[in-house]
């Protein structure tokens, strides 16, 4: 794995929570960000993490994630940036296990639930 050099651009792939969340706390240290999002997630995401000072590189929404994350690769290879590689963090489903769940589980410890459903991204 490598280490982010100071002043090293960042780059992540992302629907825009976990961009925003990059944004946010390169903005706060001093990092250059790029999000590269596909065309067919939120304008909105767009416009913050652009207020954050992050650049947003889109991709067409055909190519679907599989595409901003193939171009995420390409920026970070083609000009040497900090690419967070967040699809492939095991610590992603890690802590939400270890917090998460439980935190769930303690919230309805008194109540008889017949189901769970739930739908997440990388939980990054």
């Amino acid at each position: 794995h490598s280490e982010i050099k100071p002043g090293q651009t960042v780059v992540e792939a992302s629907s825009g929570n976990t961009g925003i969340g990059l944004a946010m706390v390169c903005a706060a240290k001093g990092y250059p960000f790029v999000c590269v999002m596909s065309e067919a997630f939120s304008v909105e995401r767009r416009k913050l993490m652009r207020f954050l000072g992050a650049q947003v590189i889109i991709t067409p929404g055909h190519l679907k994630g599989t595409g901003m994350v193939m171009k995420a690769k390409e920026l970070a290879d083609t000009h040497g940036w900090f690419l967070t590689r967040q699809f492939e963090n095991e610590a992603n489903a890690w802590i939400h296990e270890v917090t998460t769940g439980p935190e769930i589980a303690e919230a309805f410890s008194d109540i008889r639930l017949d189901y769970f459903v739930c739908s997440y991204g990388t939980g990054g």
